[in-house]
């Protein structure tokens, strides 16, 4: 794998908690990696809403928007959203739908695709936010990357990505053994062909 981009959505900020993981990860590895946000012309008024996530707006904001070039000229591409209603974000799902004037093509075809999401509780729907994001890579002929929960070290996520449980106020930040986890699926992400 030779270039990577990490795109998500974040009001809380543990969705860019866990793409600034990935990143250091894929970093660490010299892989050629990007971090983008997606656009979210509400950011700034809802993470002020939450006192736990303005510690990190300054950092949220300073990522640059995605890029489809830098997308088209990626390798493996990790896409993470906050569950709301069992599905991804408003700002996720424009984002998604961007793609449409590159789906005729199948400009995207071929490409890794792994997904995580956030959900507040285990019933908060994060399972249907993270297949949501691969059936959106599948209809863009992208092959999801699934990681069996038996190789994450007694972590069980569902095998089409990464789920982290935030709690009902989004204030339960990724701990050791989430970030255990992102490092052991970069190294799967960078062995897999």
């Amino acid at each position: 794998m030779q270039k990577v981009s990490i795109v998500f959505h974040s009001v809380s900020g543990n969705n860019y908690l866990i793409a600034k993981a990935f990143y250091d990860s894929l970093k660490n590895r010299n892989i050629d990696v990007n971090l983008f946000k997606v656009r979210d012309d509400d950011f700034e008024k809802l993470a002020n809403t939450f006192e736990f996530a303005k510690k990190y707006k300054d950092e949220i904001m300073s990522v640059s928007l995605y890029d489809f070039n830098e997308l088209l000229d990626s390798d493996a591409i990790i896409l993470g959203s906050p569950t709301y209603f069992g599905n991804v974000s408003a700002e996720m799902k424009s984002f998604m739908d961007e793609f449409a004037d590159y789906w005729p093509d199948a400009k995207f075809y071929g490409k890794k695709l792994f997904a995580f999401a956030c959900a507040g509780t285990p019933e908060g729907g994060g399972d249907m936010c993270l297949n949501a994001i691969n059936i959106f890579g599948q209809h863009l002929g992208m092959f999801n990357t699934p990681i069996p929960s038996n190789l994450l070290e007694g972590i069980s996520f569902p095998a089409y990505g990464l789920l982290h449980y935030v709690g009902d106020n989004g204030d339960i930040r990724p701990d050791e053994k989430v970030l255990k986890a992102i490092d052991k699926i970069c190294e799967i992400l960078c062995t897999q062909k």
